[in-house]
C-alpha cells in the first residue's frame, strides 16, 4: 500500500473575501468546511503543511462522529478504505508479545459496527486510519462548490474588526495574500497560535496531567504470524516496558507508542532497538518509517469565542488519546458550531447565538478531558513485572488480567460518553421540568428530554429517524393527530429553515415521550410537548438565541 496519502490542494488564493476562514486543515478544520459548505456558505481552509499523512493518528471514529458522517453521506466509505472491513477491532493486553495474553476486550469489525450500539444508533464506532479518513473528508469538502482548500499556506496573523476579520496569509509559491471574512475558526491544533494571540488561557486541574511519549510509525513484517495471540487492532504490552501497538492496515503497518522517562530523549536508532526488544526480534525486523515525540495533556480553553474568532478541536481542548475522544470531541464542536454560524450568517439568528457555543460545549469538553485523563491514569497504573512471563506464574497473570478487566474496560465501553451529548442548562433549551438523568459514561440510556440528543428510532422503511435530520430544525410529529402547525408557522415567519416529518414508527411516541418534538440542526431536542406551546413565537425566540429566558 501507499505509505502516505496524496497532498492537499495548494493552488493560489484568488478570492479576497469569504464568509468563513478556517485555519487548520486537519479533520476538525475540514469538517467545519463541510458543515458550512453544505449550507452554501463560502469557506476558505488554509493549512501550513502539505496535507500528506506520513504519521497516522486518531484511528478510532466513535458513534456520534459516524452519525455526523452519515448525514454528510460518507459513513459507508469506511467499508471501502484500506483497512479491512472484516478485521475485528479487539484490544489485547499481553505480558509481552511472545508470551501470554492477560485480557482481551472483543469488538466487532467495521462491517459489523452496528453491533457496538445494539439498536441505540443507526451507526457504530469504527477503526479508520488517517491514511484513508483524511482524504475521505477532503474529497467531501472539495465536492462543495463554495469551499476552497489551500494547503501550504500559513496564517501570519489576523485583525478582528467591527464587521469581521482580516487574515494575512503567505505561501512560498504564491506569495502574500490578505483575505477578509465574517468569521475565523481556529482549528490550528494544541499549540494554537490564534488562541495565544487572543490571550485565551488554557486551564488545567494539575501539572500532573502532562507527560512525554515516544511514537513511531513502523513496518513489522510477519508480526501477526510470529506471535501466539489472536488478531487485535491494539496490543498493550506490560513487559519489558509499557508499549502500545496499533494496527494501521490489518497487516504489517503499525503505530507504536510508549511513555518516556524524564531523562529519555531517544534518537531513531534507539527507538528501533526499543521496539525490537519489546517484540523479541532482531533490529533488522523493525523498519521505522517515521518517529514523533508528543506530549499528553488535559486542558480546556477558558472561552471558545472572542468576537469574530472561534476555537474548535485541539485549539479549544487537549486530552489524552486514551479512549479516542480527542478528534471525536472536535467533530462534536463542529456539529454545535456549524448551525450557529449558519444562523448568524444567514440572518435568522442574532450574533449572541454564538456565545452559546462556549456555554454548551465547554462543560461537555471538560467531561471528555476528565474521562480521557481517567483512562490514562488507569493504564499508567499497570507496571512492568518480569514474573508475568514465567510459565509457572499463571495465578499472577490471572490476578492482573482480572484487574485489567476491572479498571480498563471502561475505555472501550463508552457508549454513554459517545452518545449522551447533553446541554440541559443551555439558554437555547426549553425545559419541560423533568429531572435530569445521571451521567453514565459507559451506558447510554436514550431520552428526548430537552437538551439531550434525539433518540434513534428505526423507521418502517429501514432508515433511522436520524436520517430525517438534514442539518436544519426538524419538527417531528410523533402521533397521527399531532398538530404542530402553530410552531411551524412561527419558525417559518422567522425564515428559519425547518423540515416537518411525520413519524409512523413503533415506539416513536414512547421514545420521545411526547406528540411533538422540535429537534435542532445538531440533533439536540430543543423543545417537546403533546400540544404546541401557548406562545410558539417565544419558544422560537429562545431556541434561536433571541432571548435568554428558559420559561416557555
Amino acid at each position: 500500500m501507499t505509505l502516505a496519502s496524496a497532498p492537499g490542494p495548494s493552488g493560489d488564493i484568488t478570492t479576497d473575501a469569504y464568509d468563513v476562514i478556517v485555519v487548520g486543515g486537519g479533520p476538525v478544520g475540514i469538517a467545519t468546511a463541510i458543515e458550512l459548505g453544505v449550507r452554501g456558505h463560502s469557506v476558505l481552509v488554509v493549512e501550513r503543511d502539505d496535507g500528506v499523512v506520513r504519521y497516522p493518528t486518531a484511528e478510532s471514529i466513535d458513534t456520534a462522529s459516524m452519525e455526523l458522517l452519515r448525514r454528510w453521506g460518507i459513513a459507508e466509505a469506511v467499508l471501502h478504505s484500506g483497512f479491512p472491513a472484516d478485521e475485528r477491532r479487539d484490544i489485547s493486553f499481553v505480558s509481552r508479545m511472545t508470551t501470554h495474553e492477560l485480557a482481551r476486550f472483543p469488538r466487532p469489525s467495521n462491517a459489523d459496527r452496528l453491533d457496538t450500539t445494539r439498536g441505540l444508533s443507526p451507526e457504530g464506532g469504527v477503526w479508520w486510519p488517517k491514511f484513508w479518513f483524511d482524504p475521505t473528508l477532503r474529497a467531501r469538502a472539495a465536492a462543495e462548490p463554495t469551499v476552497d482548500l489551500r494547503f501550504q499556506w500559513t496564517c501570519e496573523g489576523f485583525s478582528d474588526g467591527i464587521n469581521g476579520v482580516t487574515v494575512a496569509l503567505d505561501s512560498a509559491e504564491h506569495g502574500h495574500r490578505t483575505v477578509r471574512a465574517q468569521f475565523l475558526v481556529a482549528c490550528d491544533g494544541a499549540g494554537s497560535s490564534i488562541r495565544r494571540t487572543l490571550g485565551i488561557a488554557s486551564l488545567r486541574d494539575s501539572d500532573q496531567t502532562r507527560a512525554r511519549w515516544q511514537g513511531a510509525f513502523v513496518r513489522l513484517p510477519g508480526l501477526r504470524e510470529r506471535i501466539p495471540h489472536a488478531a487485535a487492532v491494539q496490543y498493550y504490552l506490560v513487559n519489558p516496558r509499557r508499549i502500545i501497538l496499533g494496527s494501521l492496515d490489518g497487516g504489517d503497518l503499525w503505530r507504536v507508542t510508549y511513555p518516556l522517562k524524564d531523562d529519555e530523549c531517544p534518537i531513531a536508532l534507539e527507538v528501533r532497538a526499543t521496539i525490537a526488544d519489546a517484540l523479541d526480534c532482531s533490529v533488522e525486523a523493525v523498519e521505522v518509517l517515521d518517529t514523533r515525540e508528543w506530549s499528553g495533556d488535559a486542558v480546556v480553553a477558558g472561552s471558545f469565542r472572542s468576537r469574530h474568532v472561534l476555537l474548535a478541536g485541539d485549539a479549544a481542548h487537549r486530552m489524552w488519546p486514551s479512549g479516542g475522544h480527542g478528534m471525536n470531541t472536535g467533530l462534536g464542536d463542529v456539529a454545535n458550531l456549524g448551525w450557529k454560524l449558519d444562523a448568524v450568517l444567514s440572518g435568522w439568528a442574532p450574533d449572541a447565538l454564538l456565545d452559546t457555543y462556549t456555554a454548551e460545549r465547554r462543560p461537555h469538553c471538560e467531561r471528555m478531558v476528565r474521562r480521557a485523563w481517567h483512562n490514562y491514569r488507569a493504564d499508567n497504573a499497570i507496571l512492568p513485572d518480569p514474573t508475568l512471563d514465567d510459565p509457572g506464574q499463571e495465578q499472577a497473570r490471572t490476578v492482573l488480567g482480572e484487574r485489567i478487566v476491572a479498571t480498563r474496560q471502561t475505555e472501550w465501553r463508552s457508549l454513554g460518553a459517545q452518545l449522551d451529548v447533553r446541554y440541559p442548562e443551555s439558554s437555547l433549551v426549553v425545559s419541560d421540568g423533568t429531572p435530569e438523568p445521571a451521567i453514565d459514561p459507559e451506558r447510554y440510556v436514550p431520552t428526548a428530554r430537552p437538551g439531550h440528543r434525539a433518540p434513534h428510532v428505526a423507521l418502517p422503511d429501514g432508515r433511522s429517524v436520524h436520517d430525517l435530520f438534514r442539518g436544519r430544525f426538524t419538527l417531528l410529529n410523533l402521533t397521527p393527530t399531532a398538530d404542530s402547525a402553530a410552531l411551524l408557522a412561527a419558525l417559518r415567519n422567522r425564515r428559519i429553515p425547518v423540515d416537518v416529518e411525520w413519524v409512523d414508527a413503533e415506539g416513536a411516541r414512547e421514545a420521545y415521550g411526547c406528540a411533538i418534538a422540535l429537534v435542532r440542526p445538531d440533533g439536540i431536542v430543543a423543545w417537546r410537548g403533546d400540544t404546541c406551546p401557548i406562545d410558539p413565537d417565544l419558544v422560537v425566540d429562545q431556541v434561536t438565541g433571541r432571548i435568554r429566558s428558559r420559561q416557555c
